[in-house]
């Protein structure tokens, strides 16, 4: 009876610890995860369309990169993105004294998507590293892929202000996959000229009766992948678009196949930032 009893006994406690142990199973790789992020003390205030959130820094990080270059890239194209990422966001501390949300991923889609390692490994080897200009943060701007060469900040912003921000030659962008398309638009824009184009052939100004509107604008109020494009006007209006993105700063596209190649991230964010210190924040 006493034997029947301990039986009873032992199969209630398995059945009632079973399910805490498989979750403690399961959780534990997660919790591994964040502990090896940088440091639980230093969070920053993230504006969201649903208020004010409290973020561990360097996992905002790791999101906000992972959010915005291919998962499958290189660790030192991820590596370098990273570094960006940090700049940017320091600079918008620094500048705004909060931080406005972008898209990110949490660390249980990263999980998922088997590439939280990789990220990890990047964040771990540029731990609290950004660019500076001068001791200050500069403007990490990035892009998917260059319409052939990125763009002069000076060309850009008319100004002086970016002198990191120089044109960098990209060719294997020209290859790269979605680089060139063709796009057919509204035919109200049959009387649209191309006024002015920068030195990597970004339009920087349209011209359609009489009105004048940039480039980007354009770009921005038609959706296009980039303001680098050519119009066609014959059995309608057709763009062939050259690039991904705005054109400035890193491509990381190119990124990516100097990564392939052997180069380092200091090597990639030296090639299209050239002049900038790597410096801890």
């Amino acid at each position: 009876m006493k034997e029947k009893a301990e039986h009873i006994l032992t199969f209630i406690l398995i059945i009632l610890i079973l399910p805490c142990a498989m979750t403690l199973l399961l959780g534990g790789r997660m919790k591994e995860i964040y502990r090896t992020i940088k440091n639980e003390t230093d969070y920053i205030l993230l504006k969201t369309n649903g208020g004010t959130l409290e973020l561990e820094l360097e996992e905002y990080v790791i999101g906000a990169a992972a959010a915005q270059i291919p998962l499958g890239y290189d660790l030192e194209a991820v590596k370098a993105q990273m570094v960006a990422v940090r700049t940017n966001l320091c600079r918008q501390i620094q500048q705004d004294g909060e931080v406005t949300a972008e898209k990110y991923m949490t660390m249980e889609e990263l999980e998922r998507a088997g590439a939280a390692e990789k990220f990890l490994r990047a964040q771990r080897a540029t731990r609290g590293q950004i660019l500076t200009w001068e001791d200050e943060p500069v403007l990490a701007s990035f892009h998917a892929v260059s319409a052939g060469s990125t763009r002069d900040g000076a060309q850009v912003f008319q100004s002086e202000e970016y002198p990191y921000l120089v044109s960098r030659t990209c060719p294997s962008d020209e290859d790269a996959p979605g680089a060139i398309s063709v796009i057919e638009i509204d035919s109200s824009w049959s009387g649209m000229e191309i006024a002015e184009r920068d030195s990597a052939g970004y339009v920087l100004q349209i011209k359609m009766q009489g009105e004048v509107m940039s480039g980007e604008e354009f770009r921005s109020l038609l959706g296009l992948p980039s303001s680098a494009f050519d119009i066609q006007v014959q059995n309608g209006v057709f763009l062939t678009v050259r690039g991904i993105g705005h054109g400035l700063g890193m491509s990381q596209y190119t990124a990516q196949q100097m990564a392939l190649t052997g180069k380092s991230y200091t090597e990639i964010l030296g090639y299209f930032y050239p002049g900038t210190q790597l410096t801890e924040y």
